[in-house]
């Protein structure tokens, strides 16, 4: 379950057996099993790059929104709100102040809003235009998100990252947030 738990809160998103292994801590073995056994009914597509095998789900399966709609059932709401983030495309960067019940989400040029229901949480989207300018002229103002809040999608290779590190910002990871 703690496998497809992850796969399913962003399904969009191809993981490697270690990222699976560190965000479960389950053993390697363990992993690889489950892994096999989802990729052999074709839950999931293996991709080889070097020496490491991406698995990612095929969201066209016929299984894939039953069981995505019973994962979010159980999840509570920072995953739901995690899960409903990943799959919009100019969604690039999400952080959550849990405490104060807000997140900021970073996306492509896109809208001013975003079409989900953010659950008990109030949502602020920036473009990443908009996140860097205040990331360099008032960082202050991003301290409840990126040092006391959380990294609710961990696409740390996305670019951004770079300028949140070299302002000194250590975001936390979200739970289970690979």
């Amino acid at each position: 379950m703690a496998v497809l738990r992850i796969l399913m809160l962003d399904p969009r998103r191809p993981y490697y057996q270690r990222q699976m292994e560190t965000t479960t801590g389950l053993p390697i073995r363990a992993i690889q099993r489950e892994l096999d056994r989802l990729t052999s009914i074709d839950l999931l597509y293996r991709r080889n790059e070097g020496k490491r095998a991406y698995y990612q789900l095929d969201t066209d399966h016929p299984l894939f929104p039953e069981l995505r709609a019973l994962i979010l059932k159980g999840a509570g709401p920072a995953d739901r709100l995690r899960a409903a983030l990943s799959v919009l495309e100019p969604v690039r960067l999400a952080f959550l102040d849990e405490a104060a019940k807000r997140a900021l989400v970073v996306t492509h040029a896109g809208p001013d809003t975003l079409p989900i229901d953010p659950g008990p949480f109030e949502v602020a989207v920036w473009t990443s235009e908009s996140f860097l300018r205040r990331l360099l002229e008032a960082p202050g103002e991003l301290d409840p998100f990126l040092r006391q809040g959380v990294d609710l999608l961990g696409r740390r290779d996305d670019v951004i990252w770079r300028r949140i590190e070299a302002a000194g910002f250590r975001v936390a990871k979200g739970k289970d947030v690979p």
